[in-house]
């Protein structure tokens, strides 16, 4: 299958509905229940983030108690700290979105870590003397 199959399929959707984004979305949507093949390449780029998120469910939910330290499975402290360590909770995912929202900063599905920094950072020394340096030239 050549990678220019997902776009074909979603021009024909576009062309079958008039140029209706909405009606085109829920055609496509119709087409990955049997078609497992656009599926796949509509999702591809994202798969890395859909089974992180997946994995963090699961270790935050009712399937944390199931897993035992032993042999080759995590045990659950260590894997709820794997995923502190990863991923941001949820409230602090919400804030982050709405601080870079409302700083004009939108962030892009699946690249959360190239917002806006959450906490303001102290200047450096060094850039401090810089900008002087800066200033009594001018």
């Amino acid at each position: 299958m050549s990678p220019s199959y997902a776009e074909t399929r979603l021009l024909e959707a576009l062309k079958l509905s008039n140029g209706n984004l909405a009606k085109s979305r829920k055609l496509i949507a119709d087409w990955c229940r049997q078609d497992q093949q656009l599926l796949y390449e509509l999702c591809r780029p994202h798969m890395t983030g859909v089974i992180a998120h997946a994995m963090d469910r699961v270790l935050s939910n009712k399937f944390q108690s199931e897993l035992r330290p032993s042999s080759g499975r995590v045990s659950t402290q260590e894997a709820s700290r794997q995923a502190s360590k990863t991923a941001p909770t949820d409230e602090d995912f919400g804030k982050e979105l709405l601080k870079n929202f409302a700083m004009g900063q939108p962030i892009k599905f699946a690249q959360e870590s190239f917002g806006a920094p959450i906490q303001k950072r102290k200047a450096s020394q060094s850039h401090i003397d810089a900008i002087r340096r800066m200033a009594k030239k001018t």
